[in-house]
């Protein structure tokens, strides 16, 4: 089982992520800012952190870059998902330090190969 951090400011988003997850095994951490989202990650220690690209407090690949740049977290696989029109939308993610970037909506069968791919299980 994996420990799965998703970060969204919208309630019904983080809801149907957290369903999905369940659904495969894993357990879900929600967070609907990227300061809770630095703070659970700390504490929770996830294997896996999904990120939208905007949220109230902090941008998204901003979060990605913090992460990335702490010692603690610097492994744990990240990735963006975000309904952003950007056409450089995937290459910003990248750049920020993001494993890959998922366009919303996400599909359950995406979800389950992108948790396979960084998780294993």
């Amino acid at each position: 089982m994996a420990r799965i951090l998703f970060v969204d400011d919208d309630p019904l988003t983080l809801v149907t992520l957290k369903k999905s997850v369940e659904i495969f095994g894993h357990e879900a951490i929600l967070a609907s800012s990227g300061e809770e989202a630095q703070i659970l990650a700390a504490n929770q220690k996830p294997d896996l952190i999904m990120t939208d690209m905007r949220l109230p407090d902090i941008d998204g690949l901003t979060l990605v870059r913090e992460f990335k740049e702490d010692p603690d977290s610097s492994t744990i696989p990240v990735i963006v998902l975000s309904a952003s029109p950007e056409v450089e939308a995937t290459e910003l993610a990248i750049a920020s330090g993001a494993e890959e970037f998922i366009p919303k909506p996400v599909r359950l069968q995406t979800l389950e190969e992108v948790i396979q791919r960084y998780i294993g299980e």
